[in-house]
């Protein structure tokens, strides 16, 4: 089977620090050493037969951006042991600038190439990256991506746009930014009390942005509400009496998406010193802050209980054992994640996420299954929580900024989904029974923010 060049390939590589010429060596060579080495297992590289160099720029922001020496995560983001963003996020800017690379080579353009023959909008789109743009927009029309998607690939592509500036491999940046104003309404009563504090009907904070953004006019519509699909409560029946889940830390990866709605690559990075002793203090509840989708900060609850699991699971024997290859791999265990593979290092998403193919084989046997996948955990956070609160009464307006803020959604339509799916849900008293359970130490803290009249959709961690 050919292989399609560029393509990208996962080495361990040294990405040391103080660099420095070896001696010449018993070949007649000279070799790139460093005064402390830096091994890390699985790095992806971008390969190219026939962009050699262009690979090598690609190779080394990746780089730049696993040593945080270009746009390092924001503050209290989880940052690798080397100040810089995860192996996922660089796993996941080397697929982008992957597919950008095997665009450039098909079509024989030069990426550095930044200025239009004119200054018309129109010359623009002559220039590659919008090229690029129309070629994604393209595969989101014939359905090949989705819009969301699109935009990872492109946004992946202004940044390396923006470190080759910063470089000085090019002049300048070949788009333009815009600064935009996302706007809160009150369209109906039910916000009335998350804006109580707002002196006008209609507020926003202002963002920068470019002009590479795919438009909102060809996100692809779907009937009422697919894409939600949360499990039941035979399907949660199943999985948590599944033999997999008797296994304390895959257990907890699960407990994470259905009590937090984390999803997978959250899980993976998520920071062991987020768990503390609960028995030090009185909290019913616990906010952190992690970074999710796009680097974006937010905010999640973690219950009593649950925080309870996880620090008995922290100081456990697995936990432990595998921190100690953590250790002789990186040397500090400051920014050590929750879970740790076997061989001492993050755990990929992939794996977070196989928990389920695992259940399904067990269940295989005996003729059942579940037709749902590691994500689904995040729908049934999400609608179960929405149900939850509203069976308790809470403030529609409450309901609504308290779900966008858990989800870290950047449009509320999206959480308005979860909202009306949940509203269409029927706890019978079995399931109100388990809901009730899950979600039960929430109640009075959420209750005493949702009815404190100086309550303004800000939550004091």
């Amino acid at each position: 089977m050919s292989v399609i060049y560029p393509n990208i390939v996962n080495r361990t590589v040294n990405l040391g620090s103080l660099p420095y010429i070896s001696n010449v060596n018993e070949q007649g060579y000279r070799e790139v050493m460093f005064h402390e080495d830096r091994f890390i297992e699985r790095f992806p590289r971008v390969l190219s037969l026939n962009r050699l160099q262009d690979a090598l720029e690609i190779n080394l922001f990746l780089e730049h951006r696993y040593k945080g020496l270009f746009m390092p995560p924001k503050r209290g983001g989880n940052k690798n042991p080397l100040g810089g963003v995860s192996l996922v996020t660089v796993q996941s800017l080397a697929n982008s600038m992957s597919l950008f690379l095997q665009w450039v080579e098909k079509n024989n353009v030069d990426w550095q190439e930044v200025y239009a023959v004119s200054d018309s909008d129109k010359a623009k789109y002559w220039l590659p990256v919008y090229r690029y743009r129309k070629h994604l927009i393209e595969q989101v029309i014939s359905k090949g991506i989705e819009r969301d998607t699109a935009n990872l690939y492109i946004n992946h592509v202004r940044q390396f746009y923006e470190w080759a500036r910063k470089q000085k491999r090019i002049d300048k940046v070949p788009f333009k930014y815009k600064t935009k104003i996302i706007k809160k309404k009150r369209k109906d009563g039910g916000l009335d009390l998350l804006f109580t504090d707002y002196g006008s009907d209609e507020k926003g904070f202002t963002i920068t942005t470019t002009d590479l953004l795919i438009p909102k006019k060809y996100k692809q519509k779907k009937p009422g509400d697919a894409g939600l699909s949360p499990y039941s409560q035979e399907e949660l029946k199943l999985l948590y009496a599944s033999r997999e889940l008797a296994k304390q830390g895959a257990r907890l990866r699960v407990d994470l998406a259905v009590q937090c709605g984390l999803r997978a690559e959250e899980i993976a990075t998520f920071s062991a010193s987020h768990v503390v002793d609960p028995a030090l203090g009185n909290k019913a509840i616990y906010y952190l802050t992690i970074i999710g989708k796009y680097d974006k900060e937010r905010t999640i609850m973690v219950s009593k209980g649950l925080m309870t699991s996880l620090w008995q699971y922290r100081n456990g024997k697995e936990h432990q054992d595998r921190l100690a290859k953590w250790q002789l791999e990186h040397g500090n265990c400051d920014d050590a994640p929750l879970f740790i593979n076997r061989s001492g290092n993050f755990m990929s998403r992939k794996s977070i996420g196989n928990v389920i193919s695992k259940v399904r084989k067990e269940l295989a046997p005996f003729g059942k299954t579940l037709k749902r996948d590691f994500h689904d955990l995040r729908s049934t956070f999400a609608t179960n929580l929405a149900g939850f609160l509203i069976h308790k009464n809470l403030p529609i307006g409450f309901v609504q900024y308290k779900l966008m803020q858990l989800m870290g959604h950047a449009d509320f339509s999206t959480t308005q989904k979860y909202i009306n799916f949940a509203r269409s849900l029927t706890f019978d008293k079995q399931m109100a029974s388990w809901v009730d359970k899950l979600f039960g130490e929430l109640v009075e803290p959420l209750q005493e923010v949702a009815f404190n009249p100086d309550f303004s959709g800000e939550v004091n961690a």
